[in-house]
């Protein structure tokens, strides 16, 4: 099982540099050609689903990589992105100033909030793909989630906890690549933060 962790492309508050949050705004110009060159990625690629958080960002790139891959998208509320609460569309250096940190911010949703529902989005989609694979008599394939950045760093902390504190870079339009680790309880990461520039195809199934 080979998983893909997938950050939308950019929109017009991504390139202005404020906080994103729940507010649902589209793909920019930009965006819209990381989310293309996001399809040319996995194009061939046996995915068996492409889950997405709601909000058009996230859809829009998730039904490029569905219509490249052949898979379908399905919609998880649980990958919407992080609730910032009056805080959205704020810097986040205004929101530290004001209260230190993004955290001590009223309102603000929970970091482990955070982290427990991107992890239980993350083995619904796992729990899926298995079950659908074992119908078919076959598990190879992949799942990507197509998400925010602050879900994606969430999960990454849950899912490799040997990333401790790394400042993880994970732009716009970027995807990660994961495994399950010896012993099958956390998973390894093959790429992280891989733009489609790079030339990089998913390991094994590309």
């Amino acid at each position: 099982m080979h998983v893909f962790l997938i950050r939308h492309g950019e929109t017009a508050l991504n390139a202005a540099g404020v906080l994103r949050g729940q507010l649902d705004v589209p793909l920019n110009a930009t965006g819209e050609a990381e989310a293309v060159a996001l399809g040319e990625v996995f194009r061939g690629v046996p995915l068996s689903a492409v889950v997405s958080s709601p909000l058009r960002r996230a859809a829009g790139t998730a039904s490029r990589v569905a219509s490249a891959s052949g898979a379908l998208v399905t919609i998880d509320d649980r990958l919407r992105d992080r609730f910032y609460g009056e805080w959205a569309g704020h810097s986040l250096e205004q929101v530290e100033g004001l209260f230190g940190s993004i955290d001590s911010a009223p309102f603000v949703e929970a970091w482990q909030l955070l982290e427990t529902r991107a992890e239980e989005a993350f083995c619904d989609a796992i729990d899926a793909a298995k079950a659908d694979g074992a119908a078919a008599a076959s598990v190879e394939g992949g799942v990507a989630l197509v998400t925010h950045d602050a879900v994606l760093r969430a999960l990454l902390m849950r899912l490799v906890p040997a990333l401790g504190s790394a400042k993880l870079h994970l732009p716009t339009g970027s995807w990660s690549e994961l495994v399950p680790a010896s012993g099958g309880m956390q998973w390894r990461p093959v790429r992280l933060g891989e733009l489609p520039a790079s030339g990089c195809r998913p390991a094994g199934l590309g």
